[in-house]
Parts: structure tokens; C-alpha cells; sequence
């Protein structure tokens, strides 16, 4: 059919002109005849006829995690800086390490194998709650099959699907994951960068924004490491440098500020090409904020004109490093006024630097009162988040007390 698929290209490079949400409609039809097609070529009713959920109204909370990179990445470990290595370990500090266990998926494993597999995984040890990443498939970015696996999933589990976004102001992430939540109420969005409520489901609450939580065990690790480092830059910048960002730094140095750019590398980095080479590791990149008193954060998603809470603000906090961010909503949703900086406009950074700087106990009351917030945010934005939006859900909660 060239013509509908040459239409259907077409319709998908004009959202919302003409006829506004013609192209999700156009890829959700499109999508069913492609789902339909695999489901069947590949005989998941076949393959899951066996299958059925426990039954069991209620049972004991088991949490099972699909890790987008991991158990067997390099990073999979304590303060290894692997986001879903710190899910699962501040699941099991919220929880119980017994309530929380691991699925892997093999690098290159054919789809309909892993669904099988975690379809059974599910149904036979009697999991409550799934996590993933919906966002791609775990090991094999581009690919999407979410969809596939939560459609033969729910026929076959009573259970909730917990799925997890990072970049929901990408309109078209956000529009695979809608699909995903109109197929049963028994999913719910967990968001970290933004609000999502109504936006999979009209009047329908989800989770979000959210902290990424970085876990005790973590913290612990890190906070060994950092013993002993004093505080050695005023002011730190750590990420790419675009020419504005590049400016910026200019005129806080032409000031006498100590202004220190990516302080975890070992390497001067000059321009956006060479801070974006040679990573360093996670402890690295929390000394660095560890030996800062400041250190700015920008709140704008690549995707465009969207604020994001970044997780930077709670891993910066941590380290008794205020944050002046350009955040007017997000930050503020968990930090109180004198715990963070606000800045509305680049230019207005060096001032806001030398304030906190004329004021050494302010700045000193101010790097306490954030490490505290941090480190009691640190598991509890992200578990507390979810479980709360469990309950306004209706939804089987974690924690049963």
C-alpha cells in the first residue's frame, strides 16, 4: 500500500497542523495491524497458552525490575552510576532485598523470547509490580516493543506495570507510552523530568515529577571516597559547553570568581567536543561536586522549550553544593527557597554567585540545609512518589501498612 504509507509519512511530519493528533491516530492504526501481524507470526498464543496469573486478590509485594543496561554492564554496581542499578537498590532500601529482584535481558535477545520469558517470570513467582524503561526496548535501542508485551502481559497477569520515562518532552516517546496506558489502567507512568497527569489518560493521575534517586548504598561509598575534600571551587559548571554556557563562565572569571569547568575530569575541557569526550567515572563526577560550593544547573530538555527537574539538583545537594538553577517550578516542588538559587536568565548568574559569596554564613546554612533535604529525599522521592501514586490510583500499593 505505498500510497497510505506515503500519506501516513506525511501526516507524521505535520503534527498538529491540518487536523491536530491525525498522526498518532494514523500510527496507532498502523501499529495495530503491525502488532497483529507479529503477534501472530510469532504464535504468542501458542507459545503462552499455559500461561495465567496467580489469581491470589492480594499477596505479598514482589517488584520485579527490567534494567534498561545491566546486571551484565561494567556500571552495574555501587556508585557505578547506572540509573537502574540505583532503582533497584533504593527499591530494595525502601523495601526489603527480598521483595525486589532483577530480569534481564539478554544484549540481542529476539523480543517475542524475552516477552515469553518475563511473561512466565512474572506469572509463576506471583509479581505484583513490574519496572521497566518504556521508552525503548532494554539493550536495543531503537526498538520498541513495549506495546506487544504489555498486550499479551495483561491478558496473562494481574499485576501493575510501572513504566518509567527520562525524556517525555520528546512528543513522540511520549506518544508510544500513551499507547501503552489506554490499554489498561493497570499502567502508570513514572516520570522524572516532568508532570504528566492527564497526558496518557484524560483527568488520570500518574507519578512525576519524580527524583532519580541515588541510593544509601551509594551515598555511602561516595561520601568514603570524598572524605577529607574541602571545598575548592566557588563555583562549578559541569556538562557541555555550548558558546552561552562558554560566556558565562568568561565573565564570572573576568570577576575573580573561582570558577572550576567539569572539576571530575582530569583533562582541560575547552569546547563542546572535548567536554563531551573521555567520560569520567560517577565517584569522580560527585567529588567534583563535592569540592564545589556552587554549581549551575540548566533545567532545559534537549528537546526544547521545556523545564526538566534534573537530577544533578538532588546529587549536588548531597554534597553540600547549592544549586542556581534556572528552574522556577520543578526544584522548588522539593527544595525550599534558601536550600537552591534561582536565576531567570544566564546574565543574571554572576550576581547570584557573588551573594552567596558575600555571605559566607548564609551560603554555609544554606549548603547544610540542602544536604539534608538531598539525603532525605534521596530513595523516598522516587519509592515514596510511586507508592503514593499507587494509592491515589487504586492501584496495589508496595507497602502495605
Amino acid at each position: 500500500m505505498p500510497h497510505a504509507e506515503g500519506f501516513l509519512a506525511r501526516a507524521r511530519a505535520m503534527p498538529g497542523r491540518a487536523m491536530p493528533g491525525l498522526d498518532e491516530w494514523l500510527w496507532n492504526r498502523a501499529r495495530d495491524r503491525e502488532c497483529a501481524a507479529i503477534v501472530s507470526g510469532e504464535d504468542y498464543d501458542g507459545r503462552l497458552a499455559d500461561v495465567s496469573s496467580s489469581g491470589a486478590p492480594t499477596r505479598p509485594t514482589h517488584l520485579v525490575i527490567v534494567p534498561m543496561d545491566g546486571p551484565d554492564v561494567p556500571t552495574w554496581r555501587i556508585a557505578g552510576g547506572n540509573f537502574f542499578f540505583e532503582i533497584a537498590q533504593a527499591a530494595r532500601e525502601y523495601l526489603t532485598p527480598d521483595e525486589v529482584s532483577i530480569f534481564a535481558v539478554a544484549a540481542g535477545e529476539r523480543p517475542a523470547d524475552w516477552h515469553e520469558r518475563l511473561i512466565r517470570h512474572l506469572a509463576e513467582t506471583g509479581a505484583t509490580h513490574v519496572m521497566a524503561q518504556v521508552e525503548s526496548d532494554p539493550n536495543a535501542p531503537p526498538s520498541w516493543t513495549w506495546d506487544i508485551l504489555w498486550s499479551q502481559l495483561m491478558t496473562r497477569w494481574d499485576g501493575v506495570f510501572l513504566g518509567v520515562m527520562f525524556d517525555s518532552a520528546y512528543r513522540w516517546l511520549t506518544i508510544h507510552t500513551r499507547r501503552m496506558g489506554r490499554m489498561s489502567d493497570r499502567f502508570m507512568l513514572v516520570d522524572i523530568c516532568t508532570p504528566m497527569d492527564g497526558v496518557l489518560v484524560p483527568h488520570r493521575s500518574e507519578v512525576g515529577p519524580v527524583n532519580m534517586p541515588v541510593s544509601d548504598a551509594s551515598l555511602a561509598l561516595i561520601d568514603e571516597h570524598v572524605a577529607g575534600m574541602g571545598k575548592e571551587f566557588d563555583v562549578s559548571f559541569i556538562g557541555a559547553l555550548y558558546p552561552y554556557r562558554v560566556e558565562l563562565i568568561d565573565e564570572l572569571a573576568a570577576r575573580g570568581v573561582n570558577v572550576a569547568v567539569n572539576p571530575h575530569r582530569s583533562d582541560e575541557t575547552r569546547d563542546l567536543a572535548e567536554s563531551r569526550a573521555n567520560q569520567p567515572t560517577y565517584i569522580d563526577y560527585m567529588a567534583g561536586l563535592a569540592r564545589s560550593r556552587m554549581t549551575i544547573n540548566f533545567s532545559r530538555s534537549s528537546a526544547g522549550d521545556f523545564q526538566q527537574l534534573k537530577t544533578r539538583v538532588l546529587e549536588a545537594s548531597a554534597m553540600g553544593c547549592i544549586v542556581l538553577t534556572d528552574d522556577a517550578d520543578r526544584t522548588s516542588r522539593f527544595w525550599a527557597p534558601g536550600e537552591f538559587g534561582f536565576f531567570a536568565d544566564p546574565r543574571d548568574v554572576p550576581d547570584l554567585v557573588e551573594s552567596f559569596l558575600r555571605d559566607p554564613d548564609r551560603l554555609e546554612q544554606a549548603q547544610a540545609a540542602a544536604r539534608e533535604r538531598a539525603r532525605s529525599l534521596n530513595v523516598t522521592s522516587f519509592w515514596g512518589g510511586t507508592q503514593d501514586g499507587l494509592r491515589r490510583r487504586g492501584l496495589p500499593t508496595l507497602l502495605h501498612s
